[in-house]
């Protein structure tokens, strides 16, 4: 297998890959979305729960980082 490069797994499904695959080990600015398992960039494409009342977001409910489309997708259906 050749070597993974960030344009071959982001975006992509982290359950694309083997269990042991660590999406840092391909550049340290990403993550996983906890709600669609989604490969994205941490500080630019997920929303992550605060840890005080300014920052919480109640549409988050027990996620602690979702990426920007299960956020906006959170935020609709709690805003009904």
């Amino acid at each position: 297998m050749s070597e993974l490069k960030l344009e071959d797994i982001h975006y992509h499904n982290i359950n694309e890959f083997s269990d042991d695959f660590d999406v840092k080990d391909i550049h340290e600015d990403l993550n996983v979305c906890d709600r669609c398992n989604t490969i994205v960039m941490w500080d630019s494409e997920m929303y992550w729960q605060g840890e005080c009342e300014e920052t919480f977001h109640n549409c988050m409910a027990d996620y602690e980082a979702v990426c920007d489309d299960c956020f906006h997708t959170l935020k609709e259906e709690n805003d009904g």
